[in-house]
């Protein structure tokens, strides 16, 4: 009976977990979202409402994943928005590489996997396509020096030690 009732607080700790994750996502901004090169954010985190929705409905068990997306994710954006600029193009790239480094400490096994499907998910314009390849134009010829698995932590904007899952 012990276990019976520790498996149902539990159970029910965990949907309402879920349940607040679910109730303070932004609504779906459908096709208005691409519209804009910025698309919407209608909360003004930094992320916009479609890949802030897709992180918690793709990954609602881990909260370690949706903190290293979010973290890109607004890297990501000011990588699009500042695209015209080398310098912002060059500096935005090196603080992607260190969210890249911050999601392989925090999911190891499937950092690629994430990243490619997160990147397919926020270019999904061809007016951000376009944005992305000016900004990546700007880095030809630019070396990145990758950090020791040691310091990938240190690329979290958090503590994903601190977080339980």
């Amino acid at each position: 009976m012990m276990f019976f009732m520790a498996l149902v607080f539990f159970v029910s700790l965990a949907w309402a977990e879920d349940n607040d994750l679910l109730a303070n996502l932004p609504p779906d901004p459908g096709a208005a979202g691409k519209l804009t090169l910025a698309g919407i954010d209608s909360d003004g985190d930094g992320v916009r409402d479609d890949v802030q929705r897709w992180i918690a409905l793709t990954y609602p068990n881990s909260q370690k994943t949706r903190a290293a997306l979010t973290q890109g994710t607004k890297t990501m954006q000011k990588f699009l928005l500042e695209a015209a600029n080398a310098k912002k193009s060059y500096v935005n790239a090196v603080q992607m590489a260190k969210d890249y480094e911050c999601l392989s400490y925090v999911n190891m096994d499937a950092s690629y996997a994430i990243s490619r499907e997160h990147q397919a998910i926020f270019l999904d314009t061809n007016v951000r396509s376009r944005a992305w390849f000016q900004a990546d134009h700007h880095l030809s010829g630019s070396m990145f020096k990758s950090s020791d698995f040691a310091d990938w932590k240190k690329g979290c904007n958090f503590n994903p030690d601190a977080m339980p899952n």
